[in-house]
């Protein structure tokens, strides 16, 4: 995954996702730009949860435990911040759906992304895999 032991958020869910073997893991998904701090005034905020539900026949779902919690901080270049924001604008402004919710103000851009098993993971993987492969090289 990553040599110098910097943690690829979308990396690794893609593998949590695709090795784990729970007919239910729930994953969301935060990305924040921001732009009104005077110490940092480009950054990004992204937060990634799993979580994991057993199917219990006639008792239904029952939530199981939470896989994953992880949250980075990215102060970002002007340039940078730019680059991200166009790319999210494109990807998003007039996509919203039950997986997808967008929302921007004058300071911030809001994406929050949520898939309720391995396939729509998959998709929201395979559709957004450039803005994830974007951040995830941020570390590098």
């Amino acid at each position: 995954m990553n040599n110098n032991a910097n943690i690829k958020q979308f990396q690794l869910i893609k593998f949590l996702n695709e090795n784990v073997n729970d007919d239910h893991v729930i994953s969301r998904i935060s990305i924040v730009l921001r732009r009104d701090k005077l110490e940092a005034p480009y950054y990004m905020n992204t937060k990634i949860r799993l979580s994991s539900c057993l199917d219990n026949g006639e008792n239904g779902l029952i939530h199981a435990m939470n896989i994953l919690n992880h949250s980075r901080m990215y102060n970002l270049t002007e340039d940078r911040y730019n680059e991200i924001k166009s790319l999210i604008i494109e990807t998003f402004e007039n996509k919203q759906s039950e997986q997808v919710e967008f929302s921007k103000n004058d300071k911030q851009i809001k994406i929050d992304l949520m898939s309720k098993n391995d396939e729509e993971f998959k998709n929201l993987y395979e559709n957004y895999h450039e803005l994830f492969e974007k951040i995830d090289n941020l570390i590098d």
